[in-house]
């Protein structure tokens, strides 16, 4: 006799949409099952690999890759000359050379605000090994954090799934290798955003801004959040932000002084040129997943053709993208939650600058997706919208060799499409216009084909 029964939560591996061989391989697996499986991976074969990796990069001479020395070296460069000095790219060299000198090539310069450079100088206190492995703890909590923040508020009370979220997030190369391992500064994004849409949706305006406000350390992060805020009509989130980043320069200008701001607007034009938004990029195009980026690695992405091509398609999904957020302000929690969904896949692909590791807010996009498709029932969207998300991860993990050997970013395809059926899902959304409550589902409406 089958069994039909279930885990505690009452959740089969079908309900999550994958369909399951069981004459070949029997009862379909519960989701504590697949939580062990998961994670077992994860423990046994991903996390040996990372601190392989940590160890090589202090133990053999010439292998330090992390671009936490650009962090580290900005810290320590505010520490020990004029603010003003800050954006110096020459001396900027010159001081990350002397903590690390590199074997090959040359540092970039550091383009973050000054405020990151005054979080950065209490590192710049420690030695570079006690500073880089207390914020590789910084930077695992911050994403954990943010990740939490939206499973708690759209999965309550679902341990199973949640557990699945967190354990897809962190086996993602482009946290593991691209964001923790290297040093960088993307989990800050992931906490400040996840913050934000949970703050959002307890109602909570003004504290969702504060938390954006957060974005500002990084401008191209904000280069669709803030068209959304205004078209989804969010005035008081919008208040909020612009409250939080008056604060926070206004702070680092009185702690380090009006001089620091002086070369900063040069840096940002020289970053812009480096690009190639106008011009030659001088990019390692295989390392970055926007659209601009494309385009220059791929033949024929730079010619007229080419460009035209990139500008009819950029002005098709931002004019879609537009009319979906205003129609979205007037809708249901669903489409709220597809609404942040897609702003952030558009964010990581309609952009000039965006580096892999910035990619790993494709998780809360996700996570909000699949809630929003919960929340309304529809399972064969589900089912679909899983499989991406699977594509999606697995793109993380491959796209770096392809992108180098074959010039094809294979993880900006995958995020491309995942827009596309976030655009599709948030009309659908918008035309019901539910009221239903994100979390567990309760009834079961009609599954319409929408992918």
């Amino acid at each position: 006799m089958k069994s039909t029964t279930s885990s505690e939560d009452g959740n089969r591996l079908e309900k999550t949409g994958l369909r399951w061989p069981e004459r070949l391989l029997g009862p379909v697996p519960g989701l504590k099952e697949i939580n062990l499986v998961c994670w077992g991976f994860f423990l046994l074969c991903l996390l040996p690999v990372v601190v392989a990796v940590v160890y090589a990069q202090f133990t053999t001479a010439g292998v330090l890759h992390a671009d936490f020395v650009n962090h580290y070296g900005v810290g320590k460069l505010f520490n020990e000359y004029p603010a003003s000095q800050l954006y110096n790219f020459d001396l900027q060299r010159k001081v990350f050379g002397g903590i690390f000198p590199v074997q090959k090539g040359l540092y970039g310069p550091s383009p973050y605000p000054p405020f990151v450079a005054e979080t950065f100088s209490l590192f710049a206190r420690l030695s570079f090994e006690k500073a880089y492995f207390l914020w590789m703890g910084i930077s695992l909590i911050l994403y954990l954090a943010g990740i939490g923040a939206v499973v708690a508020t759209f999965f309550p009370r679902q341990r199973l799934k949640a557990s699945l979220f967190f354990c897809f997030a962190l086996a993602s190369r482009a946290f593991l290798m691209d964001t923790l391992i290297n040093g960088q500064l993307s989990s800050v994004a992931v906490f400040a955003a996840g913050l934000a849409i949970s703050l959002d949706r307890r109602s909570k305006p003004l504290l969702s801004g504060l938390a954006l406000a957060i974005l500002i350390y990084k401008p191209t992060l904000i280069i669709i959040l803030l068209p959304m805020l205004l078209l989804t009509r969010r005035f008081r989130t919008l208040a909020g932000f612009l409250g939080g980043s008056a604060f926070l320069l206004l702070a680092s200008t009185t702690y380090a002084g009006i001089g620091v701001w002086s070369a900063y607007p040069q840096m940002l034009n020289f970053y812009g040129v480096k690009s190639g938004f106008s011009g030659t990029s001088s990019f390692l195009l295989w390392m970055y997943v926007d659209l601009n980026s494309f385009s220059y690695a791929i033949p024929g992405g730079r010619t007229t053709a080419g460009l035209a091509i990139l500008a009819c398609i950029i002005l098709c999904v931002a004019v879609c993208l537009a009319l979906l957020l205003w129609k979205s302000a007037r809708s249901g929690v669903a489409a709220q939650s597809l609404a942040w969904a897609a702003t952030l896949t558009w964010t990581l692909v309609l952009n000039v600058y965006v580096p892999r590791y910035d990619s790993i807010l494709v998780a809360l996009s996700l996570i909000l997706t699949l809630a929003a498709l919960e929340a309304l029932g529809w399972r064969q969207a589900w089912r679909r919208m899983v499989f991406l998300a699977l594509m999606v991860f697995a793109a993380t993990w491959v796209t770096p060799e392809i992108a180098q050997s074959y010039k094809v970013q294979i993880l900006t395809i995958v995020l491309f499409v995942l827009g596309v059926a976030q655009l599709i899902l948030l009309r659908a959304a918008i035309r019901r216009e539910p009221t239903l409550i994100l979390g567990p589902v309760h009834t079961t409406p009609a599954s319409p084909e929408l992918l």
